[in-house]
Formats: C-alpha cells, structure tokens, sequence
C-alpha cells in the first residue's frame, strides 16, 4: 500500500444511487447529465488538476436527492438541477483560488 495526499483542492462527489424505481433515489433524475455538465464546466474554467468530479454511490440522503458534495469542505446541496449549478461552482471556486 502507498499512501499520499490528494492532488485535488475539493472533490465534488455527485450521488448516481438508482433504486430501480422502488423507492426515490438521487440516480432517478438528470445527474448524469449534471455530472457531466459539472466536469465540462470545471474544465472550461481551468480547474481540471484542481476540482476533481466523481459519481458517488449512496451518500445516506436520497429522500432530498438529487444531492452533490464538495468534500473535504461538507459542502451539501440537495435537491440539485442544472440550474443550479452556478451555485455550486461559486462555492467552489474559493477552494480553488485560495
């Protein structure tokens, strides 16, 4: 095993949990689409090496789901559309010129 710091300022961990319909579930709306829409974005704005964007498994909260956070910060946003997501990366963007 090696151990290391991360290269990255935040991640934001973007929940994609689908439960198949059997109950609501972050997976069931549009977060691909906001997942990629939050990586194109990271990169126009020069962030790539800096803000890393995952997809998460469950992060306990899919009742308010969609949900994104920014971590290590405990950053939360439930309930997340494409809309929102200047808020999201004027959250960021602190992280990442600090």
């Amino acid at each position: 095993m090696n151990r290391s710091t991360t290269p990255y300022k935040c991640h934001l961990l973007v929940c994609t949990t689908t439960r198949d319909g059997h109950r609501k579930s972050c997976g069931d709306g549009d977060n691909a689409v906001l997942k990629g829409a939050l990586k194109d974005e990271i990169g126009r704005r020069g962030w790539k090496g800096l803000v890393r964007v995952s997809s998460s498994g469950c992060l306990g909260q899919c009742d308010s789901g969609p949900n994104v956070m920014i971590y290590p910060q405990g950053i939360w946003f439930s309930s997340v559309a494409l809309a929102d997501l200047p808020e999201i990366l004027a959250a960021v963007e602190p992280f990442v010129q600090g």
